[in-house]
């Protein structure tokens, strides 16, 4: 495409080296979103161009006077006026980088073609991700370098729930990172990705295509270099439902084929050191839980013994001790007079009141309670033992039901049937074994990408506690080891700002209008937190290191069903199995 003339800069008032305005031809226009370019000489140094994007149209009958003039100049033709349509432009880019305002009269010109990627500098950008579609329905590129940790990391989502489509872009941007390898590169392949589904059946779907996918929403796939179709490498698990004895059934109700169940054993309860996400409420952290918490878990860890006979079950000494001074290294027969037996976290509850509250009444043993106030342990023992009713299904002995992340590149982890409590603890166990597994190794790749909807819940601005603790840890240390975050909120002023400060990549979807004012919202334009107010589904502003102003863009309709009623597979039934 050659590019056009649309206008030139207007002379009326100053340019700048940030903005300016534009004089509009009669016959051609300018929208919001634009990219325009405007030429200008220089002396010393020559042509100097300068970038820019629409964020405001506006128009006047100029030689007007009073608001009653209009009628005498559109109906009547009695006064000497003429419409005059004006564009404002926010500086995206000035090359050369000789920092001079444009010249009023310059031409202005419609950017195409290499002028349009010379304005979102995708020139400069070595991996260009597609993330949507501009208001000249070309893709907007989005600089990977700043996701993927090797510039920067993380992306934050904001926007009110129902209309600010956050789940729905943070899939379609796993879906441009899984279908895109060309741009992707080193490990795409290898690519993990942990979604955890905290509201309703939405992500069962993935893998099926959605039958209200319409010709335009295809075209638009297409056009993003993406076939529009659901996500090929994909596994559901869930927790399992409560009571189901020896059968585990995984706790779904609209889909059941394909979603396994999953539990933590005791074994890997104490040696992974999961106690303390049972603890995640941030009113614990006020007192002195915490250090009770680290006495017992280091007790734990030091003396639990396999239970022989029982995959996933541990046995405690009765007296704290072992006779041998040491954990042995083999498996423990359990003796009602000398073990305590753990096969679950309601017996693992039992086994640490047994020693944190002796049935003779004395003093606990130090080792467990470092002399800690009875009050502190009882409020321990009733945090813990309330814990056991909120999530004690999760933790049971018998063969191990792990979570594989390895299995698929997108894991699907079911948590919408838990309490708040126990969504908590499987975050935190998640997010810790991920972090483990990448210190271990010291590797970046292969990339483990976690998405979270409703972050505040997780890591909020008020309060601490060692859920929270460990996702501002991963936004401050996990580019580095390639552990990226997509983290969704309602509010981003409710999240903890460590989180939200460390996310290079910043998008917003309808925003409530007094929480567009907050700070957590700089980033964007004062045009462009209007707008952000009346934002339709499928349409989010983005923001990206590389381009000094944030960019509204639209994403097309999911190529995967979203709900069972969109499953586009009329010879399957998603009940099979209920």
């Amino acid at each position: 495409m050659s590019p056009s003339r649309v206008g030139r800069v207007l002379g009326s008032e100053h340019t700048s080296t940030s903005a300016f305005r534009v004089v509009i031809e009669n016959d051609e226009y300018l929208q919001l979103d634009d990219l325009v370019v405007v030429r200008t000489h220089v002396p010393k140094v020559g042509e100097v161009r300068t970038y820019g994007i629409v964020t405001e149209a506006e128009a006047i009958y100029e030689g007007a006077t009073y608001e009653s003039d209009t009628h005498r100049v559109a109906e009547l033709g009695i006064l000497p006026a003429e419409r005059v349509r004006t564009a404002r432009v926010a500086v995206t880019r000035v090359h050369p980088e000789v920092w001079v305002a444009p010249d009023p009269g310059e031409v202005v010109e419609r950017a195409v073609g290499d002028e349009r990627a010379m304005a979102l500098y995708a020139d400069e950008m070595q991996r260009a991700l597609p993330v949507g579609l501009g208001r000249d329905g070309l893709p907007v590129p989005l600089d990977l370098d700043f996701f993927d940790g090797r510039k920067g990391g993380h992306m934050s989502i904001s926007g009110v729930s129902g209309v600010a489509t956050k789940t729905s872009f943070a899939l379609f941007f796993l879906r441009m990172l899984t279908a895109r390898p060309d741009v992707v590169g080193e490990g795409a392949a290898s690519l993990r990705i942990l979604v955890f589904n905290v509201k309703g059946e939405d992500l069962l779907w993935l893998d099926r295509p959605n039958r209200f996918l319409d010709d335009e929403a295809r075209a638009a796939w297409r056009a993003l270099g993406v076939e529009p179709e659901p996500f090929p490498s994909v596994r559901f698990w869930a927790p399992p439902r409560r009571r189901s004895g020896d059968v585990i059934v995984p706790d779904t109700s609209a889909r059941i084929e394909g979603v396994e169940a999953f539990a933590w054993t005791p074994r890997e309860f104490v040696d992974e050191g999961l106690l303390r996400f049972c603890f995640t409420d941030a009113t614990d952290q006020r007192n002195q839980i915490p250090f009770v918490l680290e006495r017992v878990q280091a007790q734990l860890a030091r003396l639990a013994a396999d239970a022989a006979g029982i995959p996933g079950a541990i046995v405690l000494p009765r007296d704290g001790r072992w006779a041998s001074g040491a954990r042995p290294r083999e498996p423990v027969a359990h003796r009602e007079d000398e073990t305590l037996l753990v096969v679950d976290l309601a017996s693992l509850a039992d086994a640490i009141g047994w020693f944190l509250e002796p049935e003779d009444g004395g003093e606990p043993p130090y080792a467990w309670s470092g002399r800690t106030g009875g009050g502190t342990i009882a409020a321990f023992l009733r945090r813990l033992h309330a814990a056991v009713g909120r999530l004690g299904h999760l933790v049971r002995a018998g063969p191990s039901r792990r979570i594989d992340r390895t299995a698929a590149n997108v894991t699907v982890v079911a948590i919408q049937t838990l309490p708040e409590q126990a969504q908590r603890f499987v975050v935190g166990a998640l997010l810790e074994e991920t972090f483990r597994d990448k210190e271990e190794t010291g590797q970046r790749l292969p990339l483990s990408v976690i998405v979270l909807d409703e972050l505040n819940k997780y890591a909020p601005r008020e309060g601490t506690s060692p859920l929270k603790e460990m996702l501002v840890d991963v936004a401050q240390r996990g580019r580095s080891l390639g552990v990226l975050l997509v983290g969704a909120q309602q509010t981003a002023s409710r999240v903890a700002p460590e989180v939200l400060e460390n996310a290079a990549i910043r998008v917003a979807g309808r925003l409530d209008a007094a929480e567009a004012e907050r700070a957590e919202y700089g980033w964007m334009l004062p045009s462009t937190r209007a707008r952000a107010r009346l934002l339709k589904p499928g349409t989010l502003v983005l923001a990206q290191p590389p381009i000094p102003v944030p960019l509204v863009v639209t994403f097309p309709f999911p190529a995967w069903a979203t709900r069972r009623e969109e499953v586009d597979d009329p010879g399957a039934d998603p009940f099979d199995g209920l």
